[in-house]
């Protein structure tokens, strides 16, 4: 989905500077011409991020947990109707596969986002978040930005099932007494 490559940019031209995402761009070796409704390759999104860390010498990891951060911003500028009648994070996620995602695929059919499987839990939620992209970390950030925003105050243990590529990750969201 293209809006991952604009607000990404977005990101970088905020926190950083437009010269850093002119030379993120071309140490990148894309054309950088990204459009929020167009399609690309994830090849693209890892070669700017991987850019990105190499221009700034922070981790990758880092970078994408930034990133998500920012963007759980951004969602909540462009998308006000998706945040509204949650009591907190928690019944968010409970809707975010059935209500989200499933408009997302509506608007957009190519779009792949990632599947999140919440179950509840005494303590709180455990969320499987699967993806052949391997952004658990952008994940992360968006969880954390939500949890922060919408609270209630919570520790995340972050369990990775596929062995640190990231595709496939529990997070373990336990409720804070």
């Amino acid at each position: 989905m293209g809006m991952v490559f604009t607000e990404l940019m977005e990101m970088v031209e905020t926190k950083f500077s437009f010269d850093l995402a002119d030379r993120v761009i071309a140490r990148s070796g894309t054309r950088g011409t990204w459009t929020a409704v167009g399609n690309y390759d994830d090849a693209e999104l890892f070669a700017v991020v991987t850019a990105l860390s190499e221009e700034t010498n922070l981790p990758v990891s880092d970078l994408l947990y930034a990133y998500g951060r920012h963007l759980h911003g951004r969602f909540m500028v462009m998308y006000p109707s998706f945040f509204h009648d949650h009591a907190d994070a928690f019944a968010f996620l409970l809707g975010l596969e059935s209500r989200i995602h499933t408009e997302v695929r509506k608007l957009w059919p190519e779009a792949r986002p990632p599947l999140f499987e919440p179950v509840v839990t005494a303590q709180g939620m455990d969320l499987r978040y699967s993806s052949r992209r391997g952004l658990s970390r952008l994940a992360r950030g968006l969880l954390d930005a939500s949890f922060d925003l919408h609270g209630p105050a919570v520790v995340i243990e972050e369990i990775d099932l596929s062995d640190g590529a990231g595709t496939h990750v529990m997070f373990r969201v336990q409720r804070l007494a």
